[in-house]
């Protein structure tokens, strides 16, 4: 049943990913590196909306690893990024599937863990839309798991290192996840100097495209620290940093103070036209089931990492506007499923119950925030000086 449930599922996910117009915000920064630029080129762009405004020029604020993906396809003339997004997709279905495998699940039971993850949880709202934002979380996951699978198979560190660093150069919370690998190898078996050399092999890749990112950004806006959100625009042409709507909050892009806020929106959200979040464990029940973990010493650095990736994607201005769920927290999950996973949780009759009623709850709100989202999207300029009270 998990399999052609997933099948029907995907079917709907490719009709949508295939009939989204492309916001192209990755294909026009493909654009420009191709002409060796870093400024986003005027050729006609659908919007400024969600560009960095700085000294005269538009920037991308997102991670550029995308762009670079895409730039042979933008090349040869033959991208199109929902077919790309879908692709993802499914990698990311088969590589939950194959993680569920090494811990000697079966295959039904590995595909009810990937079933969850791709259609009972945030990532089926970013999955069923290809805009580039959401294109950007699903590529940062695909990554992810491939670390983790790369971790749980040939351990091959730079391999590891080099994969965390190209998901934080797509999504930056995501590098984040790099803390639980240089953890796990610090408190590991063998000698100070082998794990000494494992983390110079960890962190080497890394590093080296950390240092190019902040090569990257000190080119566009003078310093390594700052990739753009600072400068960004919203679709009315006014800075987040002074735009205070549902959903985001005037300020600098990062701060403490609002985390409260969107804690309890993480937790407790509910559902709303609004679609600034709703509660993880709303549209994720079976979750519940982490209360009943087996804590051993990499389980609970693998929480300790969640909770510090959670906590910055917290502190972050926004809460992700228009989603499933809480979608920046695709930054971390699959770390959540790698830890239910490690922890050899039953996959009975209840979690699989569970895992349906998540599934039929978040089905129900992508469709319905898809059905609303085109009025939401479009705005009306008559409300514009409501929206920036």
């Amino acid at each position: 049943m998990p399999f052609v449930c997933a099948a029907h599922l995907f079917g709907v996910i490719a009709w949508l990913n295939l009939n989204t117009s492309d916001d192209r915000h990755f294909s026009w920064l493909a654009e420009s590196f191709l002409q060796w630029q870093l400024v986003l080129l005027p050729s006609s762009p659908v919007s400024w909306a969600d560009t960095a405004l700085f000294e005269g020029h538009h920037y991308s604020p997102f991670g550029p690893f995308p762009a670079i993906l895409i730039m042979p396809l933008i090349w040869a003339g033959y991208f199109h990024q929902g077919a790309l997004s879908f692709v993802a997709s499914l990698a990311v279905f088969y590589l939950c599937f194959r993680l569920a495998g090494s811990f000697n699940y079966s295959r039904n039971e590995a595909c009810w863990f990937a079933l969850a993850f791709c259609f009972a949880t945030s990532f089926i709202g970013v999955a069923a839309l290809a805009c580039s934002a959401f294109f950007a979380h699903v590529i940062a996951v695909m990554l992810l798991f491939l670390a983790i699978n790369e971790y749980e198979g040939r351990k091959r560190l730079w391999l590891i290192g080099g994969l965390i660093g190209l998901a934080m150069a797509t999504r930056p919370p995501s590098g984040l996840n790099i803390l639980f690998f240089m953890s796990a190898i610090s408190v590991g078996v063998g000698t100070i100097q082998q794990r000494a050399v494992g983390l110079l092999n960890l962190l080497l890749p890394f590093a080296v495209i950390v240092g190019l990112l902040g090569l990257y950004n000190f080119a566009r806006f003078g310093t390594p620290l700052e990739s753009g959100y600072t400068y960004q625009l919203n679709g009315f042409g006014v800075p987040y940093a002074s735009w205070n709507a549902p959903g985001n909050t005037a300020g600098p892009a990062l701060s403490f103070s609002y985390i409260p806020e969107h804690l309890w929106i993480f937790l407790f959200g509910l559902p709303s036209t609004s679609a600034v979040g709703t509660g993880v464990l709303l549209i994720s029940p079976f979750l519940f089931y982490l209360f009943s973990m087996r804590w051993d010493l990499i389980n609970k650095l693998i929480a300790l990492n969640s909770a510090l990736v959670l906590l910055t994607v917290l502190a972050f201005r926004s809460t992700g506007f228009e989603q499933v769920g809480y979608r920046f927290s695709l930054d971390f999950l699959p770390f959540v499923f790698w830890l239910m996973m490690r922890s050899r949780l039953p996959m009975n009759n209840r979690f699989k119950r569970l895992i349906l009623l998540a599934l039929v709850v978040d089905v129900c709100l992508t469709a319905f925030y898809l059905s609303t989202g085109v009025n939401r999207r479009q705005g009306d300029s008559s409300n514009y000086e409501a929206l920036i009270q």
